[in-house]
């Protein structure tokens, strides 16, 4: 007579545990435990004790892979609440599909622990300390990755991939960033030093009375073999798990809440970035998301006026009283220069991150795949740029950075983007004006480059990117005193930044080339947005001003259409009446290119922003969508035809990319 599974479990539980044990089964009694009589059916009995006798090292391998599974479910919860902004009304789903993915992550990464235990599954000294220091280094790096997003998830909104480390070894800011991220966000450490207090007493108890070697080797490594096989791709589907597939649990909004850092991480390592879609023909890919662009035609600002592109840090759009239509905002001056400006009320940035800003402005070079572009194997190939095309048309160029040298790689992007001059922190002669983590203070800064703008050679196209109000938005105490209030400690330094680009100028309006050069000024990323039931991800967070400045030749004037970063070099290039034809991601926004329509990628999906919707889409399907404007949901036609868009724009970005032809051969 056979023992059912679940007696089986029991059995099991009980054997380890040692306590007396009674078993009826139609009318049949076993009797287990110690110093038990084995009644009718004790013989099957023992044979499932044996059996679970030689299951004893899985049982300490999955309790100790249980204990850190149920770290990384805690660690959920935590980014949850720190991040309850961009998370208002989480699902349980949430949380129950993030346990499959937190497997998938187990499996991988603790895999030179699971071999040990295979070899060894009851060690004596020597190879016990190496199992323990192999366990606790994947404690390290899991915890360490999953810690890490607690906080910056809110700069980036997505899970942190592969680009990580090389982002934040680029100069020296590290270094300098260290101690402040340990003073501001103290907590972070102390939950990551609790995991690895947590994944130690797991460790310790799974092994309590376990120091026997099975009598069988075969049984449990076989099924060990199995569920870490299991375990590894996520489940019996035919392809492995993927980040996408969080998309199954949760709207797009909350996939980095199913989702675990390891995992995304992990999956980034190695993996091609970009594959040809073909969605559509060229030619239509073309026709819905053109890359070819001539304009030619009258010159709107004349043939060779100075170009200068402003990038401010972190200013959303959200906190300009103007474009949000509030009355208190932290950028008064912009607002005022939007009155004299072309200036666009729903303009987007095509990335989350200033490395993703700096080439989408200077280079039509929007974030459409993990990767940041400057970071990625396709950042060695030639692409057109608005330094590259200016420079072949007789411009000085120069970049200007208070940061660091080498802060991001920006250094070595402006070099390959054409720039002839790169002038950071190593340049600036003064270095009392550091604040002493990321580089010289804007209002000292923005003097500078005034000055030096009077020095360059006209015409010239230049850009300036400011700094003072990135974390940790740390200001002079005379100035945090004048800019103090607000509820957040970024809008403190939007108002000393925007002061900053006030006094500029002031400066340069008395300056001989003031009047012959056209001022385009937006931000890199949005960030610390105070929410109002906008969800995560969606348009609200790339939300930024957009303005084109030259009073003697643009007449002010307000633009509803959407417009976004990459749109800036062919609109400039459309003003100064180029007349040769050009390769550019984006489109002119004085002309009827294309739908006007943004785009970004963010965890493996694309959001595209039209004229009244927005949607998600993993390239196939549609994910998730909203309107954009006055709060009619869109209808089917409007979605399928940003699908489209959406997916003439991934086409078109991947297959030119993939065949290095981003630079137009010359007639």
């Amino acid at each position: 007579m056979d023992v059912t599974q679940a007696e089986v479990l029991l059995l099991y539980l009980l054997y380890f545990h040692g306590h007396h044990y009674h078993l009826v089964r139609g009318g049949e009694r076993v009797n287990s435990g110690e110093g038990g009589k084995v009644g009718k059916g004790g013989k099957c009995a023992r044979s499932h004790l044996r059996t679970v006798s030689d299951l004893r090292p899985l049982r300490v391998l999955l309790l100790r892979l249980g204990a850190v599974a149920l770290i990384f479910s805690l660690q959920r919860v935590a980014f949850a609440l720190l991040n309850a902004g961009a998370f208002p009304s989480p699902s349980a789903m949430a949380f129950i599909g993030g346990i499959r993915f937190d497997l998938s992550a187990i499996a991988w990464l603790y895999m030179p622990w699971i071999l040990t235990m295979l070899i060894a599954p009851a060690p004596k000294r020597l190879f016990a300390t190496v199992q323990k220091v192999l366990f606790h280094l994947s404690n390290v790096v899991c915890f360490f990755l999953n810690c890490i997003d607690l906080e910056y998830f809110k700069f980036t909104l997505k899970r942190s991939t592969a680009d990580l480390f090389g982002i934040a070894s680029g100069g020296s800011d590290l270094t300098n960033l260290i101690p402040v991220f340990l003073k501001d966000y103290w907590y972070v450490a102390l939950i990551f030093l609790v995991s690895l207090a947590l994944a130690e007493i797991g460790y310790r108890w799974a092994w309590r009375g376990q120091a026997e070697q099975p009598k069988r080797w075969w049984p449990w490594r076989i099924i060990t073999i199995a569920l870490v096989l299991l375990m590894s791709r996520g489940g019996l589907q035919y392809i492995p798990l993927t980040a996408i597939d969080a998309s199954k649990y949760s709207e797009p909004a909350y996939m980095p809440l199913v989702l675990n850092t390891p995992f995304t991480f992990m999956t980034s390592i190695g993996k091609p970035l970009l594959e040809e879609k073909h969605y559509m023909s060229p030619q239509e890919a073309e026709r819905l998301w053109p890359v070819v662009h001539q304009y030619g035609g009258k010159a709107m600002i004349g043939r060779k006026p100075n170009v200068v592109t402003i990038i401010l840090e972190s200013f959303s759009a959200a906190y300009s009283a103007k474009l949000a239509g509030k009355d208190v905002g932290y950028m008064p001056f912009l607002d005022s220069l939007m009155g004299q400006s072309l200036w666009f009320t729903h303009a987007y940035a095509n990335g989350r991150r200033s490395i993703d800003g700096i080439p989408a402005v200077t280079a039509s070079m929007p974030k459409l795949m993990p990767e940041a572009f400057i970071e990625s194997i396709y950042a060695q190939q030639p692409i057109t740029t608005l330094p590259s095309l200016l420079d072949a048309e007789g411009y000085s160029t120069s970049f200007f950075h208070g940061g660091h040298n080498g802060t991001m790689g920006f250094d070595a992007f402006a070099k390959s983007a054409g720039f002839e001059r790169y002038v950071g922190r190593d340049e600036y002669p003064d270095a009392a004006d550091d604040d002493g983590v990321w580089g010289i203070r804007d209002r000292p800064f923005f003097q500078f480059y005034a000055h030096q703008l009077n020095k360059e050679k006209q015409p010239f196209m230049s850009c300036i990117f400011s700094l003072s109000s990135h974390h940790p938005y740390k200001l002079p105490e005379t100035e945090a005193k004048r800019f103090s209030g607000g509820v957040l400690p970024i809008m403190p330094t939007l108002r000393y930044a925007d002061d900053a680009l006030r006094q500029f100028f002031a400066t340069a309006e008395k300056m001989p080339w003031f009047r012959n050069t056209i001022f385009i000024i937006t931000a890199d990323h949005t960030a610390d947005l105070l929410r109002d039931g906008q969800a995560s991800g969606s348009a609200f967070d790339h939300w930024v001003p957009l303005i084109f400045f030259m009073p003697s030749k643009i007449a002010p004037r307000q633009d509803d259409q959407v417009a976004q970063q990459i749109d800036i070099l062919p609109t400039v290039m459309d003003m100064i009446g180029y007349p040769k034809p050009f390769f550019a991601f984006g489109s002119s926004v004085l002309r009827d290119e294309g739908v006007p329509s943004s785009v970004s990628e963010n965890s493996a999906t694309w959001l595209i922003i039209g004229d009244s919707a927005q949607l998600r889409s993993d390239g196939k399907r549609v994910l998730w969508s909203a309107p954009l404007r006055d709060g009619t949901p869109p209808d089917s036609a409007r979605m399928e035809s940003l699908q489209h868009q959406v997916q003439a724009a991934i086409q078109q970005y991947n297959f030119h990319l993939l065949h290095r032809d981003m630079v137009l051969k010359a007639p």
